[in-house]
């Protein structure tokens, strides 16, 4: 529902830069917030994983480095992701959630700066998982 209060929403975002005390961290979640704001999609609320704030941090951090998230998804490297940010194994669709908040809360600020893929390198890469994926249940 909509009882945020902002103090609520800070106390989340506040945990987002507590995780640990690099400035790098600090300077990536100020502009990742600032970049949401301007393009009119505030970050208001903060997925949450295990109990936990989702780290988006290291999420980015984490696909960057594996060529961004086209690549992530194409190569399926989503293994790699869930153990980079130590969640417990036992959440049956990781994969799927950690795509999905990553596309609403830092794909378009992979693009803005990185530039690695395009929202249509995206979207036939979200198909072509669809139908292997399809393809493999007949199995």
């Amino acid at each position: 529902g909509s009882g945020w209060s902002f103090e609520e929403q800070f106390k989340q975002v506040r945990q987002l830069y507590e995780i640990n005390d690099d400035p790098k961290r600090k300077e990536f979640l100020d502009d990742l917030f600032s970049f949401m704001q301007k393009r009119g999609t505030p970050i208001n609320r903060l997925p949450i994983m295990a109990k936990s704030v989702l780290d988006l941090y290291e999420l980015y951090n984490l696909v960057i480095a594996r060529g961004g998230l086209v690549d992530v998804i194409n190569k399926k490297l989503w293994q790699e992701i869930i153990k980079g940010l130590h969640l417990p194994s036992s959440i049956t669709s990781a994969a799927l959630t950690l795509r999905t908040q990553y596309m609403k809360y830092l794909y378009p600020y992979e693009c803005e700066k990185k530039n690695l893929s395009t929202p249509a390198e995206l979207q036939a890469a979200i198909d072509g998982n669809r139908r292997e994926g399809r393809r493999s249940s007949y199995g």
